[in-house]
């Protein structure tokens, strides 16, 4: 099954590239740079470096509350298509690419707001 992290990310693009949402940041762009973060979520692998400069990219970007509200959103929305993963595989994403930003354990009940 060696396309199933390209199915996933190809699903999440066009999920949320019809996404009404009007962010500071594009879904599409968020799904982007985090696609190649399926398999740390889907299973126990460690982040590829594609995984971590997409979760760079995406920490560089998030400056205000409204960026980091807008990513949160575009997450939740995207995850709710990749089928069952464990939201607290989120949190460990940064620590696991050596990144000091924080991410919540994101699923269809996180608040975004907060």
């Amino acid at each position: 099954m060696n396309s199933l992290p390209g199915l996933l990310a190809l699903s999440l693009i066009i999920l949320l590239s019809s996404s009404e949402a009007k962010v500071s940041i594009s879904c599409t762009r968020v799904i982007h740079e985090i696609a190649p973060c399926s398999d740390f979520i889907l299973k126990s692998n460690d982040p590829s470096q594609a995984c971590c400069n997409g979760v760079k990219t995406l920490s560089d970007e998030a400056k205000s509350q409204k960026d980091r509200t807008d990513i949160c959103q575009c997450l939740k929305q995207g995850l709710s298509g990749i089928g069952k993963y464990d939201p607290k595989r989120i949190p460990q994403l940064p620590k696991a690419c050596g990144l000091s930003m924080t991410l919540p354990p994101i699923d269809q009940n996180t608040d975004c707001s907060k």
